[in-house]
């Protein structure tokens, strides 16, 4: 049997009143996936979700939020990833879900050689007043990296020789030193400016007691793309 795809999208609610009693409701039993495509390639993606198709193509750096409806509180559900141009297949695996858990799956690299890593999210928040950070590096022809946050003093560094394929562990930092600067350097002792990669300051998009998956990719799909950029989303909390 086909598992029902529940694609979470903003459309206001119509609300009707009626003097009957409802009718009782079957109880579901969810469970949540964020999907995000960095696939190097001028191609958008398209999922099916153990036989159905997710109703929107996915393009470079986007994401999808959905629940899939399931029928145990475990169960093994199929995610497959296809050119949505040619329909092609690009990587598909098996994942097995937990009632009310949440996902992440993210796509990377090529078509040739294609990353399809999934882990489950952990959802507790940031204490107040803190951000909350895990970071992933995606980039295939960049070399290990460290991560600074607030400076570039050796008490700055937060994430260190972060190899491709890895997630570095959750950390939290305060909300100034997350504002104030993230700077993305090759793995070393310390920090050099001749192998400093990317460099943001004043950050006033990143949000405090919220949790973020920051992203070391190329800054579009394009197959001759060889600039990085650092991506951010924030992630949900419970």
């Amino acid at each position: 049997m086909k598992k029902l795809f529940i694609l979470f999208v903003f459309i206001p609610l119509l609300l009707a009143s009626c003097k009957k009693d409802p009718e009782p409701q079957p109880v579901e039993i969810r469970s949540y996936v964020v999907i995000t495509s960095l696939l190097k390639e001028a191609f958008d993606v398209s999922w099916d979700v153990d036989g159905v198709v997710v109703p929107v193509d996915q393009e470079y750096g986007s994401r999808i939020l959905g629940a899939v409806l399931l029928t145990t509180d475990t169960e093994e559900i199929s995610f497959t990833a296809k050119n949505a141009d040619s329909g092609s297949l690009i990587e598909s695996l098996l994942l097995t879900m937990d009632k009310d858990t949440y996902y992440l799956i993210v796509l990377y690299g090529s078509a040739e050689e294609p990353v399809l890593a999934i882990q489950e999210l952990e959802t507790t928040g940031p204490y107040t007043g803190e951000v909350k950070f895990q970071f992933l590096h995606a980039a295939t022809t960049l070399d290990s990296v460290d991560v600074y946050m607030g400076g570039i003093e050796a008490e700055d560094r937060e994430v260190t020789d972060l190899s491709f394929t890895e997630f570095s562990e959750y950390f939290e930092v305060s909300e100034y030193r997350a504002r104030n600067s993230v700077t993305v350097t090759i793995h070393g002792d310390a920090y050099d400016p001749d192998k400093e990669i990317l460099n943001y300051e004043y950050n006033d998009l990143i949000l405090p007691n919220t949790s973020y998956l920051s992203v070391i990719a190329y800054a579009s799909g394009d197959p001759l793309e060889s600039e990085f950029k650092l991506w951010l989303y924030d992630l949900p909390t419970q």
